[in-house]
């Protein structure tokens, strides 16, 4: 899903201009940007209605950020433990003037979340970890949204849950129900 808005070429052009310093992300170019705008906004017709979400390790704002712009009625919780991309968060959170997010600078094991409907995040840990350490932050019918890659499939083989599974190139996005059922 394409969402074409003045905050996303806010976001963009103050992406690039902190990654000089800081080098948040290997991206240079807008086009770059683009792209993991895109990824972060795909699955978003799935996930539209959700009142509550949390992403884990937002980094630069993929996904959460992103989809905190493009679901404005939704409460998001962007967790984020590293002071620089926490500090850069902070600053597009008021500069884009998002009053549905607020940013825990906390590692999600020590954060004080209530639980949330979705959880999301670009799944760096293996799939059974990342459900281990997010169920007390998830109500009871929530939904785990995980940006995957291609071992995505070998990962579910030992876990018993109710999954769908999007691909698109690369990318597996993971929709997980009733992990605490």
């Amino acid at each position: 899903m394409k969402v074409e808005n003045e905050q996303l070429k806010i976001f963009t052009n103050e992406l690039l201009k902190w990654n000089k310093v800081h080098k948040f992300t290997n991206y240079k170019t807008k086009e770059e940007i683009q792209e993991q705008i895109e990824d972060s906004l795909y699955p978003l017709d799935k996930i539209i209605h959700t009142k509550s979400a949390l992403d884990i390790g937002t980094g630069a704002g993929f996904p959460g950020l992103i989809l905190a712009i493009a679901m404005p009625e939704t409460k998001w919780y962007l967790v984020e433990p590293l002071k620089k991309r926490y500090s850069f968060l902070n600053y597009m959170k008021i500069k884009l003037g998002l009053k549905n997010v607020e940013i825990i600078p906390s590692r999600l094991e020590n954060a004080d979340i209530k639980p949330v409907e979705l959880i999301t995040t670009r799944a760096v840990m293996p799939t059974a970890k990342i459900i281990e350490i997010s169920k007390p932050c998830l109500q009871k019918d929530g939904k785990i949204l995980l940006y995957k890659g291609s071992s995505v499939l070998d990962e579910l083989k030992d876990l018993n849950l109710k999954a769908e599974i999007i691909s698109k190139g690369h990318r597996n996005y993971l929709i997980l129900k009733d992990v605490n059922g």
